[in-house]
């Protein structure tokens, strides 16, 4: 087999999201002539995720391929000539969700947590956390934007995307105005939703994102979830 080496390779992002922005590979090569290609994502332990055919392939020529994860993990691209060992070219790890609030944040207390009691019996079905009034909001999980509105008497102004390849919602509530969003837009992980605010009752508490789960089941406490994205995003 004639010399291959791999030249000029870049991998970008290194570290990004599920639904969020393609995760792409740069890279030029050294051979005596042009070179049948093959370029494939692995995950850890060798599993191909993807694959492209690179059909005589020039030396010296830049190529790009461009790959969204299906989901979290630890992947590599490899590149070499058809039939032969490849080349490893690069890693990246992919998280499946993103805190929420973009800058400092702190739980706003016993009176916020999932469950909580509320007036009239009800109970709080999410989880409040509070940050400057004008903190961004992001969103947690890419997906689809299946509600955008004004609740005068609870949630003030809010947005709800069902996760993407998910049975799961998201609701991000009391944000400072509309969001920035439209109703049956797809949105990205870590893209821009809105800002914290007080719409909505919070306006007599002050500033806080209400964030809700709501899978098959109803809502369930976003806590756990909430503090392992903390420790990443």
């Amino acid at each position: 087999m004639e010399s291959f080496d791999l030249t000029q390779v870049r991998v970008a992002p290194k570290r990004g999201f599920v639904a969020g922005r393609a995760v792409s590979l740069r890279f030029a090569f050294r051979a005596a002539g042009p070179l049948d290609l093959r370029v494939q994502v692995e995950r850890r332990g060798g599993r191909v995720m993807r694959r492209w055919n690179l059909t005589g392939a020039r030396p010296r020529s830049r190529f790009r391929v461009r790959w969204k994860g299906p989901r979290a993990g630890r992947y590599r691209f490899m590149v070499g000539p058809r039939g032969a060992r490849p080349t490893r070219a690069g890693g990246f790890l992919l998280r499946g969700h993103a805190y929420p609030v973009r800058g400092p944040h702190w739980f706003r207390g016993a009176i916020g947590t999932f469950d909580a009691p509320r007036s009239r019996g009800r109970r709080h079905e999410g989880f409040d956390v509070s940050a400057r009034c004008g903190a961004p909001v992001v969103a947690a999980r890419g997906g689809k934007v299946t509600r955008r509105r004004y609740h005068r008497a609870l949630y003030g102004h809010y947005v709800i995307v069902r996760g993407f390849r998910e049975r799961r919602e998201y609701m991000y509530a009391h944000l400072r105005s509309p969001g920035r969003v439209r109703k049956g837009r797809r949105v990205r992980t870590r893209q821009r939703l809105g800002e914290v605010g007080a719409s909505g009752n919070a306006r007599t508490v002050g500033c806080h994102l209400h964030f809700e789960l709501h899978g098959p089941g109803g809502p369930f406490d976003p806590l756990p979830r909430l503090r392992a994205w903390d420790r990443w995003s």
